[in-house]
């Protein structure tokens, strides 16, 4: 799943440096997080759990962030 993961994201990236319809942009995100959240799910990693994570990112900047990441 990882490898298909980075493929995913490589297509995902090349359709936005390539400056491709806007319109693939969504699908190509798509497959990315599908394929994550597939593999997260193998994994026993709970999708709350990451969607919190990213609501205190989204709540603070990124320097904050990353101040105050456990080491």
């Amino acid at each position: 799943l990882c490898s298909k993961i980075r493929e995913e994201a490589d297509e995902l990236c090349r359709t936005l440096e390539d400056n491709e319809e806007v319109s693939r942009t969504p699908s190509e995100m798509a497959d990315v997080l599908y394929h994550a959240m597939v593999l997260l799910s193998k994994r026993g990693v709970k999708m709350e759990d990451v969607l919190e994570v990213l609501r205190k990112r989204f709540s603070q900047s990124g320097i904050e962030e990353k101040q105050n990441r456990t080491k």
